[in-house]
């Protein structure tokens, strides 16, 4: 019978145990708890990783405590990595499951146990190229909140008590979603959706409506959709413009709604495909956009069109494809982002 204890720095022995048994040269722990947001309640991942070794997994339970145990091939995991590093979007439109993400944030953040150089090889390439892993994470957020937007679109107007039940269901999945890629946007890449409140407390920037977010999370009423609507838009454009680029989301300005005339399209969402960046409005309208159209539409939050040519100025700097933006080139863009409809409130030329 193998011995753990339950703080991590003890599980090593067990899992050098686990290894063996399995025929594994490498071994790592993962989850919640390796990145400090899990408690002793926690289940603990290990991951015994060698040459040829088959996918397979199985739970097991010591000192009170589920372990989940899954193996995988040494040629799998490098192949892994180099997927999640390629470009993204991808030129050649090749996807990365939602599962193999997972587990290539697990190795980035793992305790490695033993290794004969594979495993750390492989997590210094993922810390070497931030970006790729997560852009991916910010994308696949994105993509469950803008599903779950448009549940809430199609429910908004319903008589039905049960479909405004739906709508509120949906709607706390977008806010969850969105709060996950505003985590990711600022590098905090775990996947535990269930984490996301710790996730925001510890990473989300300062000037983030926490309080507004967990209020809208737990409001029972249709009739504060519209506000939660809002949040999700911005904590996701947000995650998409500065946190996609790898600047810090402390430099975002608009938060919450200024009261100024400039609004977003009501239900819309920027999603990120295999090419280039959309921008979705329920009924199957779909906008490509370039980078700095998708800044300043984010900023179009209750602004007026001269501070949100202001803003995207001062932003303008710090990534090279907004390096063109002008306070003429933004009152252009949101010319165009009106006759779209995608903004309402600005002021249109004859």
């Amino acid at each position: 019978m193998m011995k753990c204890a339950q703080p991590m720095g003890l599980w090593r022995e067990t899992v050098a145990e686990l290894a063996a048994a399995e025929g594994a040269d490498a071994a790592f722990v993962a989850g919640s708890r390796v990145v400090g947001l899990g408690n002793t309640s926690s289940d603990v991942d290990v991951y015994l990783v060698g040459p040829d070794l088959r996918e397979s997994r199985r739970q097991l339970f010591v000192e009170g405590t589920r372990v989940d145990v899954k193996t995988l091939a040494t040629e799998w995991l490098t192949s892994l990595v180099g997927r999640v590093l390629a470009d993204y979007p991808a030129p050649d439109g090749s996807r990365v499951t939602d599962a193999d993400l997972t587990i290539a944030v697990r190795l980035l953040t793992a305790d490695i146990v033993t290794d004969t150089g594979c495993l750390t090889n492989q997590q210094q390439r993922l810390r070497a190229s931030p970006l790729p892993l997560r852009r991916r994470i910010i994308s696949s957020w994105t993509r469950i909140a803008y599903s779950a937007v448009e549940d809430v679109a199609g429910f908004r107007h319903s008589a039905d008590r049960l479909d405004l039940d739906a709508a509120i269901t949906a709607g706390r999945r977008a806010l969850l979603a969105a709060g996950k890629a505003l985590a990711a946007g600022c590098g905090d890449l775990h996947q535990g959706d269930k984490w996301v409140w710790h996730q925001l407390a510890r990473s989300a920037p300062v000037g983030f409506p926490l309080a507004e977010y967990r209020r809208l999370m737990h409001h029972d009423t249709s009739e504060g959709l519209g506000e939660l609507i809002s949040l999700v838009q911005t904590s996701v454009v947000a995650a998409m413009t500065l946190g996609w680029w790898d600047v810090p989301l402390a430099h975002w300005p608009v938060w919450t709604d200024c009261g100024g005339p400039l609004r977003r399209a009501a239900y819309s969402l920027p999603c990120a495909s295999d090419r280039e960046t959309l921008i979705v409005v329920p009924g199957a309208r779909v906008f490509r956009v370039p980078g700095e159209t998708l800044l300043i539409w984010g900023l179009c939050h209750g602004s007026s069109p001269d501070r949100v040519a202001d803003a995207a100025a001062a932003l303008g700097p710090l990534v090279k494809p907004w390096n063109t933006v002008t306070t003429r080139r933004c009152h252009a863009v949101l010319k165009e982002l009106a006759d779209a409809a995608l903004i309402t409130g600005a002021h249109r030329e004859d």
